[in-house]
């Protein structure tokens, strides 16, 4: 018979009872999980719309102003619509950045059949908010550092190359494919190695390296753990989500952008509808926040979870939690 203090059995789980579970921590918790999301991404989502419909506007401007006297192929001012234009997706990947921990905190109490608020989520999670930062700052200049080596390598053979006089397209493009080749690789590793630092960082109450250092020892090898099975999950999570995603948000965009054109008419300039994007991506960011980043970081939570399962017995500690023969493996919240 399974044991089944909260939304999980406590048993090593399977996809299908990662994803049951996380609808049952979305359906229990809703104002803590789907409210919670909305209202961290309006927060993010209002200034940076905001700012970058102001500056695709002035950029409307600009192009207009100096639309008669420039022979440039592209107008002045239009690179600051663009800019402009990706500052909603700015503002919802920092929204993610919170709603992450907070959808760990969910998952953690909700494993052990505690539901929780939304100001009891906040109030066990701010804390950890500077940690969370730190991780996503110090993943990204890991990302970053990999481009520059597996993109920087290459660009140098092919230029030292055709300065020594060689002109092998071939070389060229063997040495592009390999590029690309180790590029996807090693982000896809550093990506699913580090998964788990979101939740060991709220949940096990550690510091950035110990998080990312948590993680890269959960995740285990591509040769050997479980890294394999985190990786597919995630991807197939990921490909669902962004099928929902754009079915959810492509008829609102169309519309609204449609409306936009048809009220600037014809003799505007085209820059001037760089507005009109920018607002449809901060809301389209919106309903996509609210709606699947819950099951997203669900998803990662339960992994987690599932991971300590597997690999440090961490079912039989959560069953002597709920008798009261051990403490919990995580803080509870209070209200």
């Amino acid at each position: 018979m399974e044991f089944r203090p909260g939304i999980i059995a406590l048993r090593p789980q399977q996809i299908g009872d990662v994803y049951g579970a996380v609808l049952k921590a979305v359906r229990g918790n809703p104002a803590a999980t789907i409210g919670l999301a909305a209202l961290t991404t309006f927060a993010f989502l209002l200034p940076t719309t905001a700012l970058g419909a102001w500056l695709s506007g002035q950029s409307a401007l600009t192009v207009v102003e100096n639309s008669a006297s420039s022979s440039d192929t592209l107008p002045d001012g239009l690179g600051v619509g663009i800019i402009g234009v990706y500052l909603p997706t700015i503002g919802q990947l920092l929204s993610a950045i919170l709603l992450a921990g907070f959808l760990a905190q969910v998952v953690g109490q909700a494993v052990l059949g505690r539901k929780v608020s939304m100001g009891e989520t906040w109030r066990a999670t701010r804390g950890r908010v500077p940690a969370l930062a730190g991780a996503v700052l110090l993943t990204a200049l890991a990302f970053l550092l990999v481009l520059l080596v597996t993109a920087g390598i290459p660009t140098g053979l092919i230029v030292y190359s055709y300065e020594a006089g060689g002109d092998s397209i071939g070389l060229t493009v063997l040495l592009v494919l390999v590029a690309v080749l180790a590029t996807v690789v090693a982000l896809v590793l550093l990506a699913t190695k580090w998964a788990f630092a979101t939740p060991a960082i709220v949940l096990e109450r550690v510091g950035v390296i110990g998080g990312l250092r948590r993680s890269w020892t959960l995740v285990g090898s591509p040769l050997r753990g479980p890294f394999w099975r985190i990786f597919g999950i995630r991807a197939l999570t990921g490909l669902i989500v962004g099928v929902a995603s754009y079915v959810i948000t492509l008829p609102i965009t169309l519309v609204l952008f449609l409306v936009g054109i048809a009220s600037i008419g014809d003799s505007s300039s085209g820059a001037e509808a760089l507005v009109l994007q920018t607002v449809s991506a901060g809301i389209a960011g919106l309903i996509t926040g609210a709606l699947t980043t819950p099951f997203t970081a669900g998803v990662d939570a339960l992994l987690y979870v599932d991971a300590r399962i597997r690999t440090e017995g961490l079912d039989v500690r959560l069953i002597q939690a709920t008798q009261g023969a051990a403490p919990p493996p995580w803080p509870l919240t209070t209200p």
